[in-house]
């Protein structure tokens, strides 16, 4: 139960750093010509974040659930620990997950590159070195 707890916190604090990232974009491309072909352009910005925020949410404590269930049915908690972590697999596996994407957006948009490191490393923190210890717990 614990892991579960774990895996929530660290889904959820994640989704709040997601949406101050969402909420930058909506409304830095609010003009851009791919958001005006989804969305009209007599929608609000304000409105327009309520279904981006309330998905982000539903995400990311969705894979902190997921994440603390392979955790607890993989007993990572008795694996070797290492890199200040009680798991150092799950540690490493997690650090891959979070910097991989980003990597990705960074070839795709470049010039948002401080973003996708800004989300990248707490991502690798929560998951791979926060949901242990509070599994732990």
């Amino acid at each position: 139960m614990a892991a579960l707890i774990a895996g929530f916190i660290a889904g959820y604090v994640m989704s709040m750093l997601t949406s101050v990232a969402a909420t930058y974009l909506i409304f830095r491309a609010r003009d851009a010509a791919l958001v005006e072909r989804w969305v009209a352009r007599d929608v609000p910005g304000p409105v327009l974040l309520i279904p981006i925020l309330t998905a982000s949410v539903l995400t990311w404590v969705f894979v902190g659930l997921v994440a603390a269930i392979i955790y607890e049915v993989a007993d990572l908690g008795a694996q070797p620990d290492g890199l200040a972590s009680p798991s150092a697999a799950f540690t490493i596996t997690a650090v891959v997950f979070s910097i991989a994407p980003a990597l990705l957006l960074g070839i795709v948009w470049p010039r948002l590159w401080w973003m996708w490191v800004a989300l990248a490393l707490p991502c690798a923190g929560l998951f791979g070195w926060l949901l242990p210890h509070l599994a732990g717990r």
